[in-house]
């Protein structure tokens, strides 16, 4: 594998990964619902990005974009988990 290779290959994980790490919702239910949907959504995303680009073009460059178009249409809506130990009450 050369370098080019290699890097389109990276950049294609970072995308997955990007895609995939959310950050922890609050802990309502209405926001855990929203992040497990979110999550779904992702994966399924991915998912199908992987299997077309498999098919046709084997390109990773194209699924890396793929993913990053995707991910960015889909942005977290949900309220983020804090942490009370820095500054809460204990």
């Amino acid at each position: 594998m050369n370098e080019h290779t290699e890097a389109a290959h990276v950049s294609l994980l970072d995308a997955i990964v990007d895609a995939l790490n959310l950050p922890l919702p609050s802990i309502t239910v209405a926001d855990e619902r929203l992040y497990y949907r979110l999550l779904e959504r992702r994966a399924l995303a991915v998912r199908i990005v992987i299997e077309s680009n498999r098919a046709a073009s084997r390109d990773p460059r194209y699924a890396a974009d793929a993913i990053r178009t995707r991910t960015a249409e889909e942005p977290v809506t949900y309220t983020l988990w804090e942490d009370e130990k820095d500054g809460g009450e204990r």
